[in-house]
């Protein structure tokens, strides 16, 4: 496929005063419209500017519009693009998975191109690598020290994800990968000098697999992204989900609220999906049961004020679900599974949230909120997240740069 680099000014401050950086990300970041843009983008402002910095895309996407003009703001010193042809990267994940026994997932973004190009960049004082599928880059890249975000841990949502599927190609998949995927995140962990994780939940879980070396492990949540305004107490009778529906964990999650919680709710009960990417079929799904889609909402707030519940029925996936962050901060009630609430530090059920796992539990979280049995206290549920910012990002780029 097509390969795109550009040069940018890197003479902004004395050579001698800067050190460089090199980032490896998966798939695109910009616009900054979800969880990997968000947090991939955020480490990338936390260092730009302040050192010279080069950026590589390993992408089964081609680049968005706009990318090019955003890492032109940031002042990166350079960047390029590689897109994976899919019948190659298909051919590679089984290639990799019989000779290295390599997760499908990271076999897949394997590209000579990529490993050329990073071979050729300058000695970096620092290589990032934006989660696991770009790990086995770690060989390719000279640099004086190796951190990554591996943001969550893929194998335990797999394996809790595919012991409540049905049977299926997905469950399948699920089951092939998630042990291959725990032997990865270990060895990645060890290669590296820093190793990052969204939640102290996956953080512990990853340090216990290190025999509880967790000197180099470190949580680091998400901060604010939408500044939700706060709903007002008719709202109480409005549930909203959020998130793009080509995500198989929201596709999954919602799609199991509303065939076993939706149909049995109140009437005074009103719902809205906000999420791009919903299949017609869920499309259609939504349209008899009487629930609006809306594709992308411009004004966020807008769009929700009148919706003071979020739901987040997560049977797979994990970490800190940024809908759920910017409820809390926003005061709304939150319904949540098990499986969301585990990216929240110090979460009191029945307080903050309402953490539900079986549909009946869902119905009498609804039916709590409906009487006025459960007290909806903004101001405590945003206590919840107080210290949830990304300036901890620029922090441990300053920190590191000061060295």
């Amino acid at each position: 496929m097509a390969q795109r680099i550009e040069l940018f000014s890197q003479d902004s401050t004395p050579n001698r005063l800067v050190k460089t950086v090199t980032f490896v990300f998966q798939r695109n970041i910009y616009p900054k419209s979800s969880g990997y843009p968000l947090r991939a983008s955020r480490w990338l402002e936390a260092f730009a500017g302040k050192a010279h910095v080069h950026v590589v895309f390993v992408n089964a996407r081609q680049m968005n519009p706009g990318t090019e003009e955003y890492l032109q703001s940031l002042g990166v010193s350079s960047f390029k693009h590689f897109t994976i042809n899919p019948i190659r990267g298909a051919f590679n994940a089984l290639w990799y998975l019989f000779l290295r026994r390599m997760p499908l997932q990271v076999g897949f973004y394997a590209d000579r191109r990529a490993r050329a190009h990073l071979a050729t960049l300058p000695k970096a004082d620092l290589a990032f690598f934006s989660e696991r599928r770009v790990g086995d880059y770690i060989r390719s890249v000279r640099a004086r020290q190796n951190w990554i975000d591996l943001c969550d841990l893929v194998d335990d949502n797999y394996k809790t994800g595919a012991a409540r599927m049905n049977w299926s190609l997905y469950k399948f998949y699920y089951w092939l990968e998630w042990p291959l995927l725990r032997r990865w995140d270990i060895k990645l962990a060890k290669k590296s000098d820093r190793t990052f994780l969204v939640t102290e939940y996956f953080a512990r879980m990853l340090a216990r697999r290190l025999n509880g070396d967790a000197r180099k492990i470190k949580s680091l949540e998400n901060g604010i992204n939408v500044e939700l305004a706060s709903a007002g107490p008719q709202a109480r009778f409005g549930w909203y989900f959020l998130g793009p529906l080509s995500y198989k964990p929201n596709y999954d999650g919602l799609k199991w609220f509303l065939d076993n919680v939706q149909p049995f709710l109140s009437r005074r009960f009103e719902g809205i999906v906000v999420g791009v990417n919903a299949p017609e079929s869920l499309k259609t799904k939504l349209k008899t049961a009487g629930i609006n889609y809306v594709e992308y909402a411009e004004d966020l707030s807008y769009t929700l004020k009148d919706y003071g519940i979020c739901i987040a029925p997560m049977i797979s996936g994990g970490g800190l679900l940024n809908k759920c962050l910017e409820a809390f901060h926003s005061g709304r009630i939150v319904i949540m599974s098990p499986r969301a609430s585990t990216g929240f530090k110090n979460i009191q059920n029945g307080i903050h949230a309402l953490v539900c796992d079986k549909s009946e539990a869902w119905l009498q979280a609804f039916e709590d909120i409906r009487t006025g049995r459960y007290v909806w206290h903004q101001k405590r549920i945003q206590h919840l997240v107080d210290g949830y910012t990304w300036e901890r990002f620029h922090a441990e780029a300053d920190e590191f740069l000061k060295e």
